[in-house]
């Protein structure tokens, strides 16, 4: 019963996989992600299908009078590659990471998190209420009673806390990425055999996709190799004793605690593996496995939050961040067509980025899903484990991308190892014939080597380089340029766009983030400017200034539009007779040049009182700042005045009274 439908549900697999790379879905709905360009990856695929379908059919027949036989892999080969293979994944991640990504986050995801993690580093659930907030707070952040906390939950944190105190923060995911590739070996080994264990330990060793995320600081690392653990727990062992289930359930936790519906997308497998094996009680001990977890994230809640339940998502947001299809954060309507081009998009980024080979990533397990005529009970496991992560998120509102659709990356593993059957039912299939006047066992392995190393020694190096050349200001390091000239304490002034200024000052003021969300990508930014002022003169916060930032909404019957030539194309701006005199002088500002703060200010120490304090630029306001920092070193960091987009450059504009 379990094979056949596996077998149904691989067909499903393979089909949609098709359908997906063909249909231009995106383009019907209008989708706000329309995902990547398609055309050139369609042709570069052609070529490479062609070029790797030539080189099999050459080896295949100058192989026909060999005698080759069918090499056995020595035991040492099965306990010495894995290891070696997760040395060699985080070494290059590690590499990567300061390579490519410059050892710095480039997604405010990264930026929250690190953050969170230097306050569990100073052994706080939260850090101390910025004064004043909008120099110092960043996104995905907030002030809840007296704390400034992240939105994230706390399991990614904790890992870069423990980094933080070993100061290696930034060997925190690289290192779980080669953890994974014994996790991998080790569930692929428990489900098949030791051989599909290898191959599937060498392509996640190999997957380009799987190198670069383990070397950004994003939590679908965390969590993915937590689930690796709860699937290891269960599909490792011999035989499966109660204190497997705990470890499972405990694993399972963990990744909740990092990645929550990435957690739900895990556990799926498990529980129908158990129930078809009718073990009600394992999946008892299960749940048993998750309660220290579960009752430590609920005290952190109940402290930060008023309520076990309530996540930092859900405090911050409320119900916008939900499953489902409504309105999202941004104003936008997701529907279930636009739900149905997020997962297209995501099927299209996986064939390229998941092993950046010359061939569709995808095509291995799409024609093993529609071709081959038998399934294995494991093959249920790995079609539950590919379609849990897309189904769940078929039902949440963002498209993301950094690097790769990074919200299915939960089935990472279980498409490596899917990778890996589709390689051992092609051998099994196909090894031993003599069809067409091919050696079909030196064809496929003729075949298989070309796409690997094709990827591995072209296209690889290739992601890496762009990688290297993206979002260039995000990777200088202001903080090393005033270490060497021996500057161990100042405050360093960092300008934003005159929009992102409007955000956090509504921030400061306390208005909702969603509804500063909504106001900013409707409202003229003139008047929101003007709006700020006046509350801020009036002294209106809190719930009161929500409310009044309503009824502007609310009156906005006329959208502005966004100026796309501008500096910060962000902003918009409506048709006027005239235009405020600060508004001109805020238009001003934006041509001298800005920058970024995120990615500086989770730099700052807890408690703001010491080291380098890296601060948002206010202008007129930064007397406040000022006071509160006398004494000590003012440094800008800052495109230069003649170069507005230029590379920022530290200026000294006071020294120490």
């Amino acid at each position: 019963m379990s094979e056949a439908f596996a077998s149904i549900l691989w067909r499903v697999i393979g089909l949609a996989v098709i359908l997906f790379s063909i249909l231009p879905i995106a383009g019907w709905v209008g989708a706000p992600d329309s995902g990547p360009i398609w055309r050139p990856n369609m042709s570069a695929w052609l070529i490479g299908c062609f070029v790797v379908a030539v080189v099999g059919c050459l080896a295949g027949r100058l192989g026909g009078k060999v005698r080759v036989e069918a090499p056995r892999i020595p035991d040492s080969v099965y306990k010495l590659a894995p290891p070696l293979l997760a040395v060699v994944l985080a070494g290059l991640s590690a590499l990567a990471m300061q390579d490519a990504f410059a050892g710095n986050p480039h997604l405010i995801d990264e930026m929250a998190q690190l953050f969170q993690g230097k306050v569990f580093a100073s052994g706080r659930l939260a850090a101390p209420v910025p004064s004043p907030p909008d120099f110092f707070l960043i996104t995905q952040t907030f002030v809840v009673g007296d704390g400034w906390v992240s939105q994230y939950p706390p399991g990614q944190a904790l890992l870069f806390a423990l980094g933080f105190n070993l100061h290696a923060e930034w060997l925190v995911n690289p290192l779980l990425g080669g953890v994974g590739v014994l996790l991998v070996f080790s569930i692929a080994s428990g489900l098949y055999d030791r051989t599909t264990g290898l191959v599937a330990a060498l392509l996640w060793a190999g997957s380009s996709w799987v190198l670069f995320m383990s070397a950004t600081y994003m939590n679908h690392v965390g969590a993915t190799t937590f689930a690796l653990a709860a699937w290891a727990s269960i599909w490792c062992p011999k035989e499966l004793k109660r204190w497997h289930l705990v470890g499972a359930g405990f694993f399972l936790a963990a990744a909740a605690a990092t990645r929550p519906l990435d957690a739900v997308a895990a556990s799926l497998p498990i529980c129908v593996w158990l129930l078809t094996r009718r073990r009600m009680t394992a999946i008892g001990w299960v749940a048993v496995g998750t309660v220290p977890v579960m009752a430590a994230w609920g005290f952190m809640n109940w402290k930060l939050f008023g309520n076990p339940a309530t996540m930092g998502y859900s405090a911050l947001y409320g119900s916008e961040l939900s499953l489902g299809f409504h309105t999202d954060p941004w104003g936008r309507e997701y529907t279930p067509l636009v739900a149905l081009s997020n997962m297209a998009v995501a099927v299209r980024r996986l064939s390229i980025h998941l092993f950046e080979w010359p061939i569709p990533a995808l095509l291995p397990v799409a024609a093993w899903g529609l071709l081959a005529s038998k399934k294995r009970q494991g093959d249920l496991v790995l079609a539950l484990g590919v379609m849990a992560g897309p189904a769940l998120y078929f039902f949440y509102w963002h498209s993301g991308f950094y690097p790769g659709p990074r919200f299915y990356y939960i089935s990472a593993p279980f498409l490596v190892m899917a990778t890996a059957r589709a390689w051992a039912w092609a051998w099994g299939h196909w090894g031993g014939s003599r069809r067409f006047g091919l050696r079909w066992d030196v064809s496929l392995t003729a075949m298989a080597a070309v796409v690997l190393l094709w990827g591995w020694v072209s296209l690889s190096p290739g992601r890496w380089d762009f990688y290297k050349s993206q979002l260039v200001s995000l990777k200088l390091h202001p903080e090393r340029q005033l270490k060497e000239q021996s500057v161990s304490q100042a405050l360093v002034l960092v300008p934003e766009s005159w929009g992102s200024r409007i955000v956090t000052s509504l921030w400061g003021l306390g208005a909702s983030p969603p509804l500063v969300e909504r106001a900013y990508n409707r409202i003229d930014a003139c008047d929101l400017h003007t709006f700020v002022q006046r509350a801020r003169q009036s002294g209106i916060v809190g719930p009161a200034l929500s409310d009044s930032l309503r009824e502007l909404l609310a009156a906005s019957d006329l959208q502005a539009s966004p100026l796309m030539d501008w500096p910060d194309p962000s902003l918009r701006l409506r048709q006027r007779a005239t235009m405020p005199e600060s508004c001109k002088i805020e238009l001003e500002r934006d041509l001298q040049g800005f920058t970024l703060y995120g990615h500086l200010g989770w730099r700052n120490r807890i408690g703001l009182d010491s080291g380098l304090v890296f601060a948002r630029d206010l202008y007129e306001r930064n007397t406040e700042l000022l006071a509160r920092y006398e004494g000590w070193q003012v440094w800008r960091y800052a495109p230069p005045l003649d170069d507005p987009e230029g590379t920022p450059v530290l200026t000294l504009i006071r020294d120490r009274s």
